[in-house]
């Protein structure tokens, strides 16, 4: 008689067995290999269509990277031409000075690879004149180009560009999304009240003797959202992941110290292509 360890020897030999020959299928092989062919013919079609992830990010990066020129021998800010716009005084990450830019995120990359009205904005460390750090300033009725701006006047924030309608800055002075938190700022492709900013001296005591005045690049100022009264800022410890690294919130919101005055977090730049080695 077999022995023990010999008897379960072969009866693992027979579990474990070839039940079928090689060229056998098994299971639903056919529809695996059916829905294979289709997941390839999908990627090549997408791929030769420029649909797939990767290459609408890489579009997208040529795009809104595209170097842009600011404007040069300009002694007073105009309308029409672009300048970037600095927060001179943020420290963020051991970085100082953050530049004011449009983003676009995962989701809005599946349907467009340019900005298009509902792109945030964010303060980026990075300092190149690019397509999504620069903006010109337009007046009311579109027909001030090449005049100086002044202290106090309305004026809407043009993005440098984009593939459709132009697209301005907006705040919405909304409350039923934000429960009274901070105001989201985003791009639109409809001017309206509520895209409309005014320059302001940076110095409260000077305000009311620099209206109507110009100004120089590079000079610190407030920039007041005229529908809320609140100041465009930088909010530099909330900070959030984009395509191009991690960035911080903009928002319309006014800091004020012990003093009631305006800190760092309210503060810009506007920076032209002379003041940009200053």
């Amino acid at each position: 008689m077999a022995s023990k360890q010999e008897q379960e020897e072969r009866e693992l030999a027979f579990k474990n067995r070839i039940m079928y020959s090689l060229p056998v299928k098994l299971g639903f092989w056919n529809d695996e290999l059916a829905l294979r062919d289709n997941r390839i013919a999908l990627m090549e079609y997408k791929k030769q269509h420029c649909e797939l992830y990767r290459q609408k990010t890489k579009k997208m990066y040529r795009n809104v990277l595209k170097p842009t020129s600011l404007v040069v021998e300009a002694p007073y800010v105009l309308y029409g031409v672009l300048y970037q716009l600095k927060a001179p005084d943020v420290i963020s990450d051991n970085t100082k000075s953050l530049y004011l830019s449009a983003v676009i995120d995962e989701k809005e990359i599946l349907t467009a690879q340019h900005f298009q009205h509902g792109c945030i904005l964010s303060a980026s460390r990075d300092s190149s004149p690019v397509v999504r750090n620069t903006f010109r300033f337009r007046g009311l009725n579109f027909d001030k180009v090449g005049k100086q701006v002044v202290y106090g006047e309305d004026v809407y924030i043009q993005i440098s560009e984009t593939s459709g309608l132009p697209l301005f800055i907006q705040c919405e002075n909304a409350t039923t999304d934000t429960c009274g938190g901070d105001l989201p700022v985003r791009l639109t492709q409809s001017p309206d009240t509520y895209c409309r900013f005014k320059f302001n001296h940076w110095n409260p005591q000077k305000r009311k003797k620099t209206l109507g005045t110009t100004f120089k690049p590079a000079t610190r100022v407030i920039l007041q959202h005229t529908a809320s009264g609140r100041n465009l800022a930088v909010i530099p410890h909330m900070r959030f992941p984009t395509f191009y690294g991690t960035e911080c919130m903009v928002t319309c919101r006014n800091f004020l110290d012990s003093h009631k005055l305006e800190t760092a977090e309210n503060f810009w730049n506007v920076i032209s292509g002379d003041t940009r080695k200053e």
